[in-house]
């Protein structure tokens, strides 16, 4: 498979990573004593993710998405979350669930779905009824609630803009768990929201035309990287061209 048009380079391949394989998500519950809910070696994988694309040495908002659905961008933005809340227990981190078509986190959390972002934001009721802990002090969680009959709405809000506004004032890491760039445009409308953006390609499945037109949606300059999930080998060719290498 070979992009026909090589566009928007990655800023250096500290920004690229490869993620092998990783299994289905395991249940994990505020009380949940140890981590061992990805796959063998997950620290040092999300450890070596967040070095390398400059994410958690300063205060920001990451949106973490991907072109399509089902290449694994959820547990990429939870994986992070907790390897920089447990490395560094002095910072503050948050992961809020934005996807209201694939809602997956509350379930993997073991808390109650609702009230969650859209509730409290259509129904106007104060956002601290959506935060929910979890077994690190410093990570909280904010799953997205509903259903909703217009959850769009409550994405492209004020109230939205205004609670990552909030939120960046409140935590040192906040990680946006998007909707896929080409089935949902919320996720355009949340990158304006973001300092920065990963994109997760799932290897051997993702169309490369797929990865570039995801790519146009998103300003070039917040672009950290693209982590290709379920790699079994080195990065195919056509995603080094698409890269710039």
């Amino acid at each position: 498979m070979v992009v026909q048009e090589t566009r928007r380079p990655v800023a250096d391949e500290r920004s690229i990573e490869l993620i092998n394989g990783a299994p289905k998500l395991q249940r994990l519950g505020v009380d949940e004593p140890q981590r061992e809910w990805l796959f063998g070696g997950a620290d040092e994988v999300f450890r070596s993710l967040y070095t390398r694309a400059g994410i958690g040495f300063a205060s920001e908002v990451l949106m973490v998405s991907s072109a399509v659905a089902g290449e694994g961008k959820t547990s990429v933005g939870l994986g992070l979350a907790v390897t920089v809340a447990q490395d560094y227990p002095d910072r503050r981190v948050v992961l809020v669930e934005t996807d209201v078509q694939r809602p997956a986190l509350a379930a993997d959390f073991g808390s109650e779905p609702t009230p969650g972002l859209v509730d409290c934001i259509l129904g106007g009721d104060p956002m601290e009824r959506a935060f929910r802990p979890t077994f690190l002090d410093n990570l909280h969680l904010i799953p997205v609630g509903g259903p909703s009959k217009s959850p769009g709405r409550a994405l492209r809000s004020g109230r939205m803009a205004a609670l990552v506004d909030a939120l960046r004032q409140t935590y040192d890491l906040v990680i946006l768990d998007a909707p896929a760039l080409l089935v949902n445009s919320d996720a355009v409308m949340l990158s304006d929201l973001a300092d920065g953006t990963i994109i997760v390609v799932r290897a051997g499945v993702t169309p490369a035309p797929a990865v570039a037109r995801a790519l146009e949606q998103i300003d070039e300059a917040k672009l950290r990287g693209i982590v290709l999930n379920g790699s079994q080998s080195s990065m195919p060719g056509w995603l080094r061209r698409l890269c710039g290498y």
